[in-house]
């Protein structure tokens, strides 16, 4: 492994860390970043099993991807063609490009870990907030910590913009997301977020603009519709009635029970107190369905909540 990953990794007590022993014969045609980490160790458990890496003998393939460990829940894969790192999330299927090589992902990744864990692997004191969560300061330092490895690295990069969004900073979280829409032009949540943010600014056409962005990035991405919906929502804010029916009308051909579940979303809101989810998603349904009684009668509910 590289002299940086080492001496992240040497920072912790034995046992907060468990490293397999060197690799050697390791195939030609393997990612380079794959190879600098396998060198040094054939599977590891970091961080008391926050993160795995398998051994070689337990590599599972598919396709160009390569199964080499977990994170938390999640698969942790590499591309064999250009060795981009990608997470498989098990909540919800999503795929995550998470790092543009193995060993300055994993650099940074560990880096990240530091501010979280101190060096007998305990959590560090206000780390974590009441609500079980990390507090925001670590959040963004830990994003910051994995990008200053890995620059190209998505993933980090989305999450950085996002927290930063929840922080207020966002004219910083823009930027971010910028960087990555360019980088990642079909990253449909990333055009998502930079809706979110143009609304919050006022801008209304370019936030428009990047809903609809997210939803042809891949239109055959389960979420399309959802985004063409937002786009409807954010014409109805803008008082553009034509643009509103027009997208309403191509949302709902890609996915006909879209106001329905709006709908039932936003009463599961309701039901669970977070009335600021309940507000957008019913917003979105009245955009697709303005005359729906059920639609009307949930939304009149919330805006007098």
């Amino acid at each position: 492994m590289s002299d940086g990953l080492e001496r992240a990794l040497k920072k912790f007590a034995d046992g907060v860390h468990a490293l397999g022993e060197p690799s050697a014969a390791l195939d030609a045609d393997l990612p380079p970043g794959v190879i600098e980490v396998y060198r040094g160790m054939d599977g590891a458990e970091l961080f008391h099993g926050d993160l795995v890496l398998r051994p070689r003998s337990a590599w599972h393939r598919e396709g160009h991807r390569l199964e080499v460990g977990e994170i938390g829940e999640d698969g942790l894969w590499v591309d064999l063609c250009d060795g981009a790192v990608w997470r498989l999330e098990a909540g919800t299927g999503e795929w995550i490009e998470e790092g543009s090589s193995l060993e300055r992902w994993l650099w940074g990744w560990v880096e990240g870990q530091a501010l979280l864990y101190d060096k007998e692997g305990e959590f560090r004191d206000r780390a974590i907030g009441g609500d079980g969560e990390l507090v925001r300061e670590v959040a963004i330092g830990r994003e910051r910590a994995l990008l200053k490895r890995d620059p190209k690295a998505v993933g980090p990069r989305w999450r950085l913009a996002r927290e930063l969004a929840r922080a207020g900073e966002s004219a910083a979280a823009r930027d971010q997301l910028e960087e990555v829409v360019e980088a990642r032009p079909r990253f449909a949540w990333a055009w998502y977020d930079l809706a979110r943010i143009s609304e919050k600014l006022g801008e209304l056409a370019g936030a428009r603009d990047e809903a609809l962005a997210a939803a042809e990035a891949n239109p055959e991405y389960e979420h399309a519709a959802f985004f063409l919906g937002w786009a409807a929502r954010l014409a109805v804010l803008a008082g553009d009635e034509e643009a509103r029916a027009a997208l309403a009308t191509r949302a709902l051909a890609a996915a006909p029970d879209l106001a329905r579940r709006q709908l039932e979303g936003a009463r599961d809101n309701v039901e669970a107190g977070d009335l600021a989810a309940a507000r957008d998603m019913i917003e979105v349904a009245r955009a697709l369905a303005p005359t729906d009684v059920a639609v009307l009668d949930l939304a009149r509910r919330i805006a007098g909540g």
